[in-house]
């Protein structure tokens, strides 16, 4: 007769051990997939406010270039320049404390801010406001097509400050001799205008902590909520192209 064969199977012991493993390895994966997806919002999220601060940027330092810039087709009786006075657009303003400044200028040109232009296709004066509404959304809205409201550049904008290099030593040399604000600008030529911009958006993944952080942004002092937030600050500094040279 053959011998008995007697089947052996996993005591108690070790069948928790092999659930306390599965689990320490359940866990592990779990965190590493948590960590790997926090840091892939994080990197987006920063990317983000980079390629769409650095944009804005750029279109507004292209539009400064051409501020004051004047063409012998064009007859006006107000030459271009940064816009002080006026109805619509807006003029430059200052907002005071923690608000938003507003700049405006105006150039020789077909084209305003919003792409609009003229019929036939002409140049003619042109006047651009950039302003940030309640929404914090950055604007820009164009002369040339009084029928709209202006168009987004920018969303989640926090803060946005102007200041403009005035030259106010009368002796033959372009150089800004100080920056003021839009509210404080005179006779004076502009020879340079200074930008900067608060952006800020939505990261759940970050840690509800209730510090407040403090910006600097050119004169203002911005001091927000950490909170579940990312911010990230922008500065330029672009140098007016046209001016009258016997006024410097």
């Amino acid at each position: 007769m053959s011998p008995h064969k007697h089947a052996r199977g996993f005591s108690l012991v070790e069948l928790m051990v092999a659930m306390v493993l599965g689990l320490l390895l359940t866990a592990a994966a779990v965190s590493l997939f948590s960590t790997n997806q926090r840091t892939f919002q994080l990197q987006q999220t920063m990317g983000q406010l980079q390629e769409q601060g650095q944009l804005a940027m750029r279109f507004i330092n292209q539009d400064v270039r051409r501020t004051g810039l004047t063409k012998d087709s064009v007859t006006a009786l107000v030459l271009p320049g940064v816009v002080t006075t006026g109805a619509s657009p807006p003029p430059s303003s200052d907002g005071g404390n923690n608000a938003n400044d507003r700049l405006t200028l105006s150039y020789h040109g077909a084209l305003d801010c919003e792409g609009d232009s003229l019929t036939p296709l002409q140049d003619t004066m042109v006047v651009n406001s950039y302003w940030v509404d309640n929404d914090n959304q950055l604007n820009c809205e164009g002369s040339l097509d009084t029928g709209t409201n202006g168009v987004v550049l920018l969303r989640g904008v926090r803060s946005f400050q102007v200041l403009y290099g005035v030259d106010s030593d009368f002796d033959g040399v372009a150089f800004p001799s100080q920056y003021v604000t839009a509210d404080e600008l005179s006779d004076d030529p502009v020879l340079a205008i200074k930008i900067g911009v608060l952006m800020e958006a939505d990261l759940p993944s970050m840690s509800s902590a209730e510090q407040e952080q403090t910006f600097y942004i050119l004169d203002r002092e911005v001091t927000v909520d950490e909170g579940r937030t990312m911010r990230r600050q922008f500065q330029s500094t672009i140098a007016v192209r046209n001016y009258a040279w016997d006024e410097v």
